[in-house]
């Protein structure tokens, strides 16, 4: 799949090249096809790297003198929380006070579903809680034991357990969510300091590609 970078230097200049409405602008001489799928790596100086998936909705070419070439892509809906975390990165703070900032990140998940063991990934956590991607959704107030594997592969995975508390079932990003059960607040404050340094590294840009996908 085609990669397009987007190199900023302020926070502030992420929205002269995206909209919400029309998607997001990629500069660029060498300008993919229409229809064509891409990873948009979007690079913030002294700051996070993050991976957006779309198709190109359209494309200048440099013989247009008034306009700046590049493509326009339009980013999947699947990628609603990266995009989200984002907003909130360049505003300096959450978009909606009353929502729980979600940092997404794709990180190995074990849990026990209807058929047995089974490993997926998150789409994003928090301290509170995680969105699972899994095609075999798992009851509404069911509750399972996660095996959360840190990045890299070097640490031993986090146990947390888990009571589901939705479910999403449209589109290509089906999942459950779940609200984690802490035994007691040393099992919390572990995983507290693991999301933080977690969100650290993501915001200076540290967490490898199979992380950020």
């Amino acid at each position: 799949m085609t990669r397009l970078k987007l190199h900023l230097v302020e926070r502030a200049d992420f929205h002269k090249y995206y909209d919400p409405a029309t998607g997001m602008f990629i500069p660029g001489a060498d300008a993919p096809s229409v229809g064509e799928r891409v990873t948009v790596e979007v690079i913030f100086q002294g700051g996070p790297r993050v991976l957006l998936h779309g198709a190109v909705l359209w494309r200048r070419t440099t013989g247009d003198a008034r306009a700046r070439p590049g493509a326009g892509v339009g980013i999947d809906g699947a990628e609603k929380s990266k995009v989200r975390y984002l907003l909130g990165y360049v505003r300096g703070g959450l978009i909606d006070v009353r929502e729980r900032r979600r940092l997404p990140v794709r990180l190995r998940v074990a849990y026990s579903g209807v058929r047995g063991r089974r490993v997926n990934f998150t789409r994003d956590l928090n301290e509170e809680g995680a969105f699972v991607r899994t095609a075999e959704m798992l009851d509404l107030g069911a509750t399972t034991l996660l095996l959360v594997s840190p990045p890299g592969g070097d640490y031993k995975p986090f146990e947390v357990h888990a009571t589901i508390t939705r479910q999403h079932t449209d589109g290509g990003d089906r999942g459950v969510g779940v609200r984690f059960d802490f035994r007691d607040e040393t099992e919390r404050s572990r995983w507290s300091a693991f999301v933080h340094k977690l969100e650290s590294d993501y915001l200076d840009g540290r967490l490898a590609d199979d992380v950020l996908l």
